[in-house]
């Protein structure tokens, strides 16, 4: 119980991190779209309220469960590819508009303005945190699914990981 618990809390609390880093980038550029740039600093005191809280939360709570854990379990299983699947989606979404604005300034199809540094920038933000998720969760999961894998057969279930 106390596992699943740990789990669902570090689960719970990626998202809220993961969602709130985003709009950080975004909100301090003032280019989330939908939002005026007058309701940006709301936005952006917000986030960091929950990016502040979120983040260790996260990362207690996941310290916990990555000790803890039965990496061969379809939860432990789930987790690392939900988040290696969120990261690689953001990576890719992001970075491939980040990429376009880059060509559309580099050959002037749009102009160098104040709109287009803070795209830049709220994209290189989320670009990056979406590449750590992918990276991290990703390599997580392989280096677990290559232990479990790499076990001889005739070991027991309860192998953990004690990292």
């Amino acid at each position: 119980m106390w596992t699943r618990f740990t789990i669902t809390v570090a689960y719970a609390a990626l998202l809220v991190a993961y969602g709130s880093a985003l709009l950080i980038g975004w909100s301090l550029t003032q280019t989330i779209p939908g939002i005026s740039a007058s309701e940006n600093p709301g936005v952006l005191a917000r986030s960091v309220a929950l990016a502040v809280v979120a983040w260790p939360v996260w990362f207690l709570h996941w310290r916990w469960a990555r000790r803890d854990w039965f990496w061969e379990s379809k939860s432990a299983q789930y987790f690392l590819a939900f988040f290696t699947a969120i990261g690689l989606i953001g990576t890719v979404v992001i970075g491939t508009q980040l990429i376009t604005r880059l060509f559309e300034v580099m050959l002037g199809a749009r102009p160098p303005n104040e709109d287009s540094t803070g795209f830049l920038f709220g994209a290189l933000w989320s670009t990056v945190i979406s590449l750590w998720m992918w990276i991290y969760h990703g390599r997580t999961w392989l280096e677990h699914r290559r232990r479990v894998g790499g076990r001889s057969s005739g070991s027991d279930a309860t192998w953990r990981v004690n990292k």
